[in-house]
């Protein structure tokens, strides 16, 4: 039996040289750098998720302020309701403040009053209050406010657009479908109570 083992090589003699592998690191550099950027598309995605987020959250924030300042001011001025559950206010219902500015005459009537109430509220509404470069900043998207009263049960609904297509708030069940522009972007807050 013949078995050839290979020639272990000694001390001082010449190995044959294997062949290099060349490109094996930059192919490396390569992946490590296509990974990095899935990760750093990610975290942007991410971070504008959040930002989108933080922005639905703030609008939904200023509508339930707004609603219950609208509430406030209809609890304080109750023999008003009517006048306040007249008109749907969307940012472009009083053409300039009504006479007289009953935040600076006085006296005004309950009528008064609740006019200029619904004019400080759509004012809110639209964000004048903090303006850059003319352009309200500080508003609810296309505003829609609601009011109605049946006997002294007041509803508030406060509609506005979203930037996410996701289903339109005012069809579901229990809001105000007039409220707004009936779209996929609309959201709504509703608020109802009793004043008496």
């Amino acid at each position: 039996m013949n078995c050839h083992l290979p020639a272990l090589s000694r001390p001082g003699s010449a190995v044959p040289a294997l062949p290099r592998m060349r490109g094996v690191g930059l192919l490396e550099v390569l992946v490590a750098l296509i990974i990095l950027s899935l990760g750093a598309l990610g975290i942007a995605g991410l971070q504008a998720t959040a930002h989108q987020s933080g922005h639905e959250s703030q609008q939904r924030l200023l509508a339930t302020f707004l609603a219950n300042d609208i509430v406030e001011r209809m609890r304080l001025n109750p023999t008003a309701l009517d006048v306040y559950a007249a008109t749907d206010i969307s940012g472009t219902t009083f053409a300039s403040e009504p006479v007289p500015d009953c935040s600076t005459s006085s006296p005004c009537t309950p009528s008064q009053l609740a006019t200029h109430d619904l004019w400080e509220w759509e004012q809110a509404l639209i964000g004048t209050a903090i303006q850059n470069n003319g352009n309200n900043v500080r508003g609810l998207i296309q505003p829609t406010g609601c009011i109605s009263n049946n006997g002294g049960q007041i509803s508030v609904v406060i509609a506005w657009r979203s930037l996410d297509e996701v289903a339109d708030a005012g069809a579901a069940a229990g809001n105000n479908p007039g409220c707004g522009t009936a779209s996929a972007f609309r959201r709504q807050l509703v608020i109802n109570t009793f004043i008496n």
